[in-house]
């Protein structure tokens, strides 16, 4: 048996005892779509033309991240005993063959269903979907409990690909809620 395969096997039991609820469809598909939309200027790729970080949250740009966060997908869903949410994503990658990638994120909304924490904890390599799907919810599980994710990032895991990102070069900065140099982000 390969590791591939124990790890979907312990992926299912875990999931399967139910020692947490990591389903999605706890939110009704209009509250994935609305969740996801509210998010994309976050975790989605910026306009082409004429958009930055300043202005991307500019009215001209609302058709554009509409379409974008259809293209996303939530594989998990939690939310913890402090309210804190957890939200595990994929998206088709730009590959020669048929590759996801997946985003874990952590946020918290206050009464008036504002974000006012947003942080991406991590991303993926491109993968193929059943490979991103074992390795991505047991990111996710790890992420959800508070564990250490940094034996998965890319320096540390070996010939195995798990993280992306964070890495040596990157780290997300919840302040600005964008990923930055690690001299950069905000202590």
């Amino acid at each position: 048996m390969n590791s591939l395969s124990l790890l979907l096997i312990l992926c299912a039991i875990s999931y399967s005892c139910g020692q947490a609820n990591y389903d999605p469809s706890q939110l009704t598909e209009g509250e994935r779509d609305e969740l996801m939309y509210r998010m994309v200027r976050y975790y989605g790729k910026l306009p082409k033309r004429h958009a930055d970080h300043d202005n991307k949250f500019e009215e001209r740009f609302s058709v554009y991240y509409a379409q974008h966060a259809k293209e996303h997908r939530v594989l998990a869903y939690h939310v913890d005993k402090e309210g804190v949410e957890h939200l595990l994503i994929s998206r088709e990658a730009p590959s020669l063959f048929k590759k996801f990638v997946a985003t874990g994120i952590r946020f918290q909304r206050n009464e008036e269903d504002s974000l006012t924490y947003y942080e991406e904890v991590f991303r993926t390599w491109k993968m193929p979907e059943e490979s991103l799907q074992a390795k991505a919810m047991m990111l996710f599980a790890k992420m959800v409990n508070g564990e250490d994710l940094s034996p998965y990032y890319p320096e540390n895991s070996g010939e195995e690909e798990y993280i992306e990102f964070p890495d040596r070069r990157n780290a997300f900065d919840p302040s600005t809620r964008r990923w930055l140099a690690p001299s950069l982000v905000a202590k």
